[in-house]
C-alpha cells in the first residue's frame, strides 16, 4: 500500500504523547485514503442494480398480495366457524329445553369455547 503524503504531515496529538491508543489514528488515516479514491461506477452497474432492486420489489409486492389473501380467507375462515359453533349451541340448547339429553354435545360446546380464546 502507498503512504498518504497527508498522513506523513499529521503530527501527533495529545492523546499520543500521553499513551493513547494508535487504532484511532488508523481508523482517521484509512478515511483519509477513501475521501482521496476515486469510485468508478458505470451506468450499466447502475442499471443492473437498479433491475435487481425492481424484480425484489415485484417479488415482495406479490408476496404482500398473497399475505393479504391468505388473512381474508382466515377471516372469512374463522367467522363461518364462529356462525357454525353459534348455529350449533343454539340447537343443542333446543334439544336440551326440549327434553333431550344434553350429555352428548356438552363437551363439544365447551372445547369450541376453549378454542376461541
Amino acid at each position: 500500500m502507498t503512504p498518504n503524503p497527508k498522513e506523513n504531515k499529521l503530527k501527533p496529538g495529545p492523546s499520543e504523547e500521553s499513551g493513547g491508543s494508535g487504532d484511532d489514528q488508523q481508523a482517521a488515516g484509512s478515511g483519509e485514503e477513501y475521501d482521496d479514491e476515486e469510485i468508478d461506477v458505470s451506468l450499466d452497474d447502475f442499471d443492473s442494480v437498479n433491475s435487481y432492486l425492481d424484480s425484489l420489489n415485484s417479488a415482495l409486492d406479490a408476496i404482500e398480495q398473497r399475505n393479504d389473501d391468505l388473512k381474508e380467507q382466515l377471516l372469512s375462515l374463522l367467522q363461518s366457524n364462529r356462525e357454525i359453533r353459534q348455529s350449533m349451541q343454539a340447537e343443542n340448547a333446543k334439544r336440551t329445553d326440549g327434553g333431550g339429553s344434553g350429555s352428548g354435545p356438552e363437551p363439544e360446546a365447551a372445547s369450541g369455547d376453549a378454542m376461541e380464546h
